[in-house]
Order: structure tokens, then C-alpha cells, then sequence
């Protein structure tokens, strides 16, 4: 069973300010010991500020971004350019400035692949297309992961927001991708998402237990039903979130409002 810890804070900016300063710290501390670190990010609202909050610490002039490798959870399956991608907004609101600045080079951020086909193309492709070509760029992203991560194939931290229906990264509830339980298979292409956009990547159950340390957070009343029935159980495929877990450290990071039914 997996061994979570749940911190609450006041206030949805000091959760954000504290998520910040452990990120930043625990990749400091694992750089004095290893010589690269990879992180999974995620997206949404709590995820995106957070990543805003990492670019305004002063705790980030500490760390050797040089050695550090970005990736993904999960990515909406849209052509690069567009604003709902998690890797766009995560690059406007953080890590382009590192880039920019040649502090992080490009060949570290390990963005999950895009739609590339014309408008034309998707808007006349099948449904057999549509699962073709995204299982396709998920096992591209996978095979990126192994040739990357070599043995290791796990990262040493892994990011994930909540959403108010329970899910994390792109796993929605009662949702099949849930139920993929192979753990040969660590990314899986989706098309037909509840929410929308319906074509989107996702790490899977069984890789997400396998990295490191996961750490989920979430903020704002309207997280606290979806909060509140993950951490009331495991393994809840109505729930999502109930799934997730670290190999080594499960932290469950919260304001005041997103606690409210624990």
C-alpha cells in the first residue's frame, strides 16, 4: 500500500511558495549526489502557477540547470503552437528564461510530441486515424524515455495538479487507460478524453508508482470533494488520483480550502 503524507497550508499562494521551495531544494540535493536529475512537470492552473512561483525563487539561482532534464506527465494532443499545450505554458511561465539565458540547454527539455498533421488532415481523419497517429507519438515519447533514463527508466520527481473530477495527468475516471496495468507500457495515447481536448498523452499508472518521488497538489474549494474521495482510499477508478503513488515518497500537498473534506 502506498505511504502517503498530506501537508496542508493556509493559503493557496503559501502552498505554492512552499511547493516551490521543496522542488528547488530537493533537486539541489539530489545534484550533490548524482549528476542529473529529471523531473516530470504538469499542467493546469495550480501547476502553472507553481512553475511561475519556481521562476521568481531565489532558491532557483542555486541550482546547476545544466543538469537537469524537464518532461512530462501528460500533454495535450495539439499542434505545438498551440496555447493549451502544457509545454507551451510551462515555457512561458518558467524554463524559456533558463534557455534563453543558456542556462538550460534545448536538448534538455523533453516535451511530448504534437500533432504535426494540417487542419485538413485532422479534421478528415477517422477514428482508427486518430488512435494510429497519437499511440504512435506516445510510443515515441516512451521510447525517448528509455534511451534516455537507460536502466533507470523512472524520474526523480514527478508533478501532478488534481482536477475537480479526481483525475491526474490525462486519467479520467472509469477511463480504460486507468486499467493499463503493463508495466512494460509507461505512456499511452488517448482520443477520447472527457475533457476536452480528446486526443491527448499520458504517463501510465504503472510508470507514475515507479518514479522516485510523486508529489500531488492542489488548491481552491472546488478540489476538495475530488481531494477528499482520492485520499479516502486506493486504487479507486472513480477517483484517479486515489492511483497515485511514489517508489519512494507520496506527498499529498494541499491549502486550507482543498483539505476541507479530509
Amino acid at each position: 500500500m502506498i505511504d502517503r503524507k498530506v501537508i496542508i497550508y493556509p493559503t493557496a499562494d503559501v502552498l505554492r511558495e512552499a511547493l516551490a521551495s521543496r522542488f528547488l531544494l530537493k533537486i539541489s540535493d539530489r545534484l550533490a549526489k548524482r549528476q542529473r536529475v529529471d523531473v516530470a512537470l504538469t499542467g493546469g492552473t495550480d501547476g502553472i502557477a507553481m512553475l511561475r512561483t519556481v521562476a521568481a525563487s531565489p532558491l532557483a539561482d542555486a541550482v546547476d540547470w545544466s543538469r537537469v532534464h524537464l518532461w512530462w506527465g501528460d500533454e495535450r494532443f495539439v499542434p505545438a503552437d498551440n496555447p493549451d499545450r502544457n509545454a507551451l505554458q510551462a515555457r512561458e511561465a518558467w524554463f524559456g528564461k533558463l534557455v534563453e539565458d543558456g542556462r538550460m540547454p534545448e536538448s534538455h527539455i523533453h516535451e511530448m510530441p504534437a500533432d504535426t498533421r494540417s487542419d485538413e488532415e485532422r479534421d478528415k481523419a477517422t477514428d482508427e486515424e486518430n488512435y494510429d497517429v497519437v499511440n504512435k507519438a506516445a510510443k515515441e515519447y516512451e521510447h525517448e524515455i528509455v534511451k534516455a533514463l537507460g536502466k533507470k527508466q523512472a524520474f526523480d520527481i514527478a508533478l501532478f495538479g488534481v482536477g475537480p473530477d479526481g483525475h491526474f495527468a490525462s486519467l479520467f475516471p472509469n477511463h480504460p487507460a486507468l486499467r493499463n496495468h503493463d508495466k512494460k507500457t509507461r505512456v499511452i495515447g488517448i482520443t477520447d478524453s472527457p475533457k476536452l481536448p480528446p486526443m491527448r498523452i499520458s504517463l501510465t499508472v504503472p510508470f507514475i508508482r515507479h518514479c522516485r518521488r510523486v508529489w500531488v497538489f492542489a488548491s481552491t474549494p472546488r478540489k476538495a470533494e475530488a481531494v477528499g474521495k482520492a485520499l479516502a482510499g486506493y486504487n479507486n477508478p472513480h477517483v484517479p488520483s486515489s492511483f497515485a503513488g511514489g517508489a519512494k515518497e507520496t506527498l499529498w500537498l494541499l491549502d486550507k480550502d482543498a483539505a476541507a473534506n479530509l
